[in-house]
């Protein structure tokens, strides 16, 4: 690398330049293979070389069994850890990948024993790390593939990416061996008992493929370089976009075609009009073995196609998730094809590792997407705890002029004091002219987001056209032609009085999850709340209070196996508002985190700062451990809030699993109370955020069905008359004499007998869960 070259850009160059050279040795080697080679242990072999690993595994499904195949590099006792398994079972890496069809990445020992224990009882190293991969082919799961290092191995962008073309690389070799060993390969003249003759051609393909994070840069890939892996002249990828007059696909032609041609199959129906879009709607394949066959079955096409200098075509299409179709790829020769089973076979080996390719590319896309929203949402959320008129509660709405959450039109409506029936449009964006005026449905019509008497008392959410339910034709025809075909309306409150509505459309059915309806629920309160503000223009200490509580999670989600509840306490007025928060998040299987935290202050800044940390910590809690939480928040805590003090305390509660991972920053610790047991105090406290400190502790203890626990801050426990260490026994005694089976009880008694005749100096949060005694476990 040159002194003048930026480093970034130089490894990122060089890392996939030694990638595709161990594709590249690797296909060379599969292709050189005599047909009697021993094909799985070629396999591991190979890739264990390839990734310079210390050891390796190939294990195949065989009903509800895991069965290793080869190994590499492992001791007796190592191979017998490996199998056979029980697919279906979580707390091995190998069977976990098995069982959910996903890649498994543990960059170090320590990574290991916090999510697979279990692996680190099976084999004794001072210190490993593990990938394993699936192995699809033919639309199925093969087995799956795993790769142990002795050292910490950190997973750069190349080094997945090259674990996942190897990956599908080895799938197919495994498949084409299983075929021949179980006697079940081709009978035809063509057929051979060995590996497919293109598998080195491969090699670019799968390296582009599983190097494209991009929808477009995938698609692109493939219309360039598809008909050199398999032999053929010509390739094309069409994939389905959802559109509101039915589905259609955008075809990706190679640079070479005849302009006049591409540009007339820009985009295609999905529908039996093309041999593309004929494979996307029976989810099949489609083989045109000359032009007599194109004119036969596409006679439209037939001009078009000798024009591009065709005379054979295949057509497959693409299949993702759930079955569901994404898209066909095409492909083109210069000379009739007879299309014998093996080169069929091959071809739709080809077209699964494309499919594969393209699920991770949309799931990358859905990915960027929502962190972006989220993004934006919690600048939103940001802007509206300072805003203090309406013009500033639209601009911090309508950032730049465009709807919220990546909606394709919106509108801010309130109700008109002067006529409280009525709604007053404050800002709009993206909605057709014209729209409002003709969908207003009448008496008995179900509900719509636009209905303005109606929407403004509850969330109303329609994922499709076919919900909107007008009332005439021409709010029909309006519909369509504005092209919105999903709808939410956010009813704006405050306590029982209505203020308002947000509507938001977007272009996609069913374009909202739960989480984004929790998200958007979120920002509906916090508008409410700033629109409050706005129109009545309380006094500077009412004004900091509506902020905080509107911060404040409540109510609290309803969870199945745990009950939790929360109290929220300004200080005395004389004493100004604080910034303590605290909140619950309810995560995938069963879990919940529950935080709580205290913003040095006790003015309005400590309030706007309090929101800003809590909106990032919800926006980065559904994808990091309690210690890893704080550690984001210690850097937006230092680039982002002027505070010198910030304490939290994070908790993820797995009552499922039985346990209990904390973190704490400088704050009080939480108590816990298992049954049978008096309550002990959950210590071990890092600094606050904000600190210089690399790596924050966290800890994990046993949770007992029947549990509570509680978070607090220290205006609960702090008095001037009493140390600390009193303070906290005198709480761990309400807490041992407090109920033990309802939360909201025990919030109220704990309140009671800890501020009882006490001037509040400083606000107060508290927030209890008692888990339920009987959980179900995984």
């Amino acid at each position: 690398m040159s002194k003048g070259e930026p480093t970034g850009v130089g490894t990122e160059s060089s890392d996939s330049m030694r990638s595709q050279s161990r594709l590249m040795l690797v296909l060379q080697a599969f292709a050189a293979a005599p047909a009697d080679q021993d094909i799985p242990n070629l396999v591991i072999s190979q890739a264990v070389a390839a990734l310079q690993a210390a050891g390796g595994v190939v294990a195949l499904v065989n009903g509800d069994r895991l069965e290793p195949l080869a190994s590499r590099g492992y001791t007796r006792s190592e191979q017998r850890a490996c199998g056979p398994l029980r697919v279906g079972d979580l707390s091995l890496p190998l069977t976990s990948a098995a069982t959910t069809g996903e890649p498994v990445w543990l960059a170090s020992q320590a990574e290991v024993a916090m999510r697979f224990p279990r692996i680190v009882e099976l084999v004794s190293r001072d210190e490993r790390a593990y990938a394993v991969l699936p192995l699809r082919a033919a639309g199925a799961l093969l087995g799956v593939m795993g790769i142990s290092w002795v050292q910490p191995h950190a997973f750069s962008a190349s080094d997945r990416e090259l674990l996942l073309a190897l990956a599908d690389i080895c799938a197919i070799h495994l498949q084409h061996w299983r075929r021949h060993d179980d006697g079940l390969g081709d009978h035809d003249d063509t057929s051979v008992a060995r590996m497919p003759p293109s598998a080195v051609a491969l090699a670019p393909l799968v390296h582009a493929l599983t190097g494209s994070d991009t929808i477009e840069d995938l698609a692109r890939a493939f219309a360039e370089q598809g008909a050199a892996a398999v032999g053929a002249t010509f390739s094309n990828i069409a994939v389905v976009e959802p559109a509101a007059t039915g589905p259609i696909a955008r075809l990706y032609h190679v640079s070479s075609l005849v302009p006049q041609v591409a540009q007339r199959y820009q985009a295609i129906p999905v529908d039996g009009s093309t041999p593309l879009g004929a494979a996307m709607s029976g989810r099949d394949e489609v083989w045109l073995s000359d032009l007599e066959q194109v004119g036969a079955q596409f006679p439209e096409l037939l001009a078009d196609t000798a024009a591009a200098g065709l005379a054979a075509t295949a057509s497959l299409a693409l299949i993702g998730r759930e079955g569901r179709v994404i898209g066909a790829l095409g492909l083109g020769w210069d000379a009739p094809q007879t299309f014998p089973a093996s080169q069929r076979d091959e071809l739709k080996e080809v077209a699964k590792l494309v499919a594969d390719a393209l699920v991770r590319a949309q799931m990358l896309a859905t990915e960027r997407a929502a962190l972006e929203r989220s993004e934006l949402l919690h600048h939103i959320l940001t802007a509206l705890v300072a805003s203090a008129s309406l013009s500033e509660v639209t601009a911090a709405v309508f950032v730049d002029g465009t709807a919220p959450y990546g909606a394709a039109a919106a509108r801010l409506a309130l109700v008109d004091r002067q006529h409280p029936d009525a709604l007053v449009t404050i800002a709009a964006v993206g909605l057709p002219e014209g729209l409002e005026a003709v969908w207003q449905p009448g008496a008995g019509a179900p509900l719509s987001p636009l209905s303005d008497e109606r929407s403004i008392a509850a969330t109303v959410y329609l994922p499709t056209l076919e919900d909107l339910v007008p009332t005439s034709p021409d709010a029909q025809a309006a519909l369509a032609r504005a092209g919105l075909r999903c709808w939410l309306g956010l009813p704006l409150r405050s306590g029982s009085r209505t203020l308002g509505s947000l509507v938001l459309a977007f272009s996609q059915e069913n374009a909202l999850g739960p989480t984004d309806l929790t998200a958007l629920s979120d920002l509906g309160a916090a508008v409410s709340e700033a629109v409050s503000r706005a129109v009545e223009r309380d006094s500077d200490h009412d004004l900091a209070v509506l902020v905080q509580r509107s911060l404040l999670a409540e109510p609290l989600p309803n969870l199945s196996d745990v009950q939790v509840s929360a109290r929220y306490l300004p200080a005395d007025a004389r004493y100004g508002i604080g910034g303590d928060w605290y909140d619950a998040i309810p995560l995938s299987g069963g879990r919940t985190l529950l935080m709580i935290g205290d913003v040095a202050g006790h003015d309005a800044g400590a309030a706007v700062a309090m929101g800003q940390i809590r909106a990032a910590a919800r926006a980065l809690a559904p994808t990091n451990e309690p210690a890893r939480l704080l550690e984001e928040l210690d850097r937006f805590v230092t680039s982002s809030s002027a505070q010198t003090m910030v304490t939290a305390a994070a908790v993820l509660l797995d009552p499922r699993n039985g346990r209990l991972t904390y973190s704490l920053a400088g704050h009080p610790p939480p108590m816990l109370r298992q049954p049978g047991s008096k309550v002990h105090w959950l210590e071990v406290v890092d600094p606050p955020l904000g600190a210089p400190i690399a790596n924050r502790a966290q800890h994990t203890v046993e949770l007992a069905p029947g549990s509570t626990l509680v978070l607090y801050t220290d205006g609960l426990i702090e008095q001037r008359s009493e140390p600390i260490d009193a303070s906290l026994l005198r709480l761990a005694a309400a807490i041992d004499d407090g109920p033990v089976d309802s939360s909201d009880r025990l919030c109220s008694s704990l309140l009671d007998r800890c501020l009882r005749d006490a001037p509040r100096r400083d606000d107060t949060a508290i927030i209890c869960a008692v888990i339920d005694p009987v959980v179900p476990s995984r």
